[in-house]
């Protein structure tokens, strides 16, 4: 039996313990609890379910499965570099209405929210999050750490790189890159390659550097 532990008690922690039951068998696993920054965080959600620790603090135990649930990329990253160093193993969660290719690769601690589409040799890197109706087209490769919102969409051939966010309704065209650490604005499209750290917004998308 596994124990599983959410990092995040926010929205997108909240999230995933709604759909944990969807998604694993109950005889192989059971709910620990979240680690969050504030012990009240859950207050008031209805959430019948114990803050543990902060997840800075946190070791986890032998028999501890992770899943990361926390939207800013950067607290994203560290977190997830941090518990492995100690020795964390991280879920790969992903709900039985979304659509995975044969031939599609789902790294490790990414979450795939239901009704999400991968295509056939679509690649989910490492701890990215398609969260609802996100699409990876054919040949499209998602990067290690980034999030596609509500309805994102990759078409064929198509990257992001690490570190990206594609807010709702973004999409980038076939062939094109999308630089690392950029983001995609809501309703925008990228219709030629993105440097790293770019903001993209419009349609056409049009590009600001970010820093």
């Amino acid at each position: 039996m596994h124990d599983i532990v959410i990092i995040g008690a926010g929205g997108f922690g909240r999230e995933l313990h709604e759909m944990l039951w969807n998604c694993l068998p109950s005889a192989e696993y059971r709910f620990k609890g979240f680690l969050a920054k504030d012990p009240d965080e859950l207050a008031g959600y209805g959430v019948d379910a114990p803050i543990l620790d902060h997840p800075d603090q946190y070791q986890p135990r032998a028999n501890d499965r992770l899943l990361l649930a926390i939207g800013d990329i950067d607290v994203r990253r560290r977190i997830a570099e941090t518990m492995a160093d100690r020795g964390g193993e991280f879920l790969t969660l992903i709900h039985p209405t979304s659509i995975i290719a044969k031939t599609a690769h789902i790294g490790k601690g990414a979450v795939i929210y239901p009704f999400t589409i991968v295509m056939n040799g679509g690649v989910v890197e490492d701890y990215v999050h398609l969260s609802i109706y996100a699409s990876v087209g054919h040949d499209a490769r998602v990067g290690k750490y980034s999030l596609m919102a509500p309805y994102a969409t990759l078409n064929g051939f198509s990257v992001i790189e690490e570190e990206v966010y594609m807010s709702t309704h973004s999409t980038v065209a076939p062939e094109k890159r999308v630089g690392r650490r950029s983001k995609v604005s809501a309703n925008s499209a990228v219709m030629q390659d993105v440097p790293a750290f770019s903001l993209v917004h419009g349609v056409p998308g049009r590009q600001t550097r970010l820093m």
